[in-house]
């Protein structure tokens, strides 16, 4: 009895540390959920709040709409929303305007008070609408904005958008800012993408809260001081802020996931010059 006993106290201090990311994580962990991708027998829509409360005056809702369901949301002037559509297709209209949705693009609709989303008959869309409340000094700093990042729809496919890179990624990484800064008031997003072996190395950002969402066939480790976590595909977690974090990825497994910084102030976003364009990169 006392063998049996033993052996398992070393089983339980050998994975000590690490979590999957289905597990519920307690306070000190790295919070982390799993988006719901099915929907029930007979439904057409779906909605649920991600990591409710991790992110300060901000909420992450997950949608899933069955084609050919469509569904309108309604933006209000305190808040930003910005939409991510993850999989399946769809057709965004905005006022006057169509936007055809395909997996992996954006859409920032400041200047419309109601948008629809449909999804194509015959797929499932999925998609993550952010809502950021915009606070006194938010509204202050939106008047220095350029216009257009204010009155014109943002759309785009992540594949379209710059490429980057810094020092704490390899050269066979792929790295993309999906949504520059002076777009939403203390945010941007981007995306890292790579083959392993390969890791995103070390770093500390105390200046930003950082959530991060799995993209189609993310199978990574996400490390954060002594504890890590299992993060693959169509997964969300919150990188403890302040915290000493990494990401590896094993051989022939991928890395694909969208960041997504919140800064604290606005001199914060200071933070993003260690991302070099590609072209200005080549040059050093």
């Amino acid at each position: 009895m006392k063998t049996k006993l033993l052996v398992l106290i070393i089983m339980l201090l050998s994975v000590r540390g690490f979590a999957d990311v289905n597990d519920t994580l307690s306070t000190g962990e790295i919070p982390a959920q799993k988006l719901k991708m099915e929907l029930l027998p007979d439904t057409q829509a779906f909605s649920e709040v991600l990591l409710p409360g991790e992110i300060a005056d901000t909420k992450v809702n997950h949608v899933i709409l069955a084609g050919p369901f469509s569904q309108s949301e309604v933006l209000t002037k305190d808040h930003d929303n910005i939409f991510l559509f993850i999989k399946g297709k769809g057709i965004l209209k905005a006022g006057e305007e169509i936007y055809n949705i395909a997996p992996e693009c954006i859409a920032l609709p400041i200047a419309y008070g109601t948008i629809t989303i449909q999804a194509v008959e015959g797929d499932t869309l999925h998609y993550l609408n952010i809502q950021k409340k915009l606070s006194q000094q938010d509204l202050e700093d939106i008047k220095a904005f350029p216009e257009e990042n204010r009155n014109e729809i943002y759309f785009a496919n992540f594949d379209d958008c710059e490429a980057y890179t810094e020092k704490i990624k390899s050269p066979n990484t792929v790295s993309r800012t999906v949504l520059p800064k002076d777009h939403v008031p203390r945010v941007a997003m981007g995306t890292v993408e790579t083959i392993g072996p390969d890791e995103v190395g070390a770093h500390r950002h105390p200046m930003l809260d950082q959530l991060f969402l799995g993209l189609a066939g993310n199978d990574v480790i996400v490390h954060a001081d002594d504890k890590s976590v299992h993060f693959p595909e169509f997964s969300i977690l919150h990188i403890p802020i302040g915290s000493n974090h990494w990401v590896t990825v094993d051989e022939g497994k991928k890395m694909y996931y969208q960041w997504m910084d919140f800064f604290l102030t606005k001199k914060g976003e200071e933070w993003l010059k260690t991302h070099k364009p590609v072209d200005d990169y080549k040059k050093k």
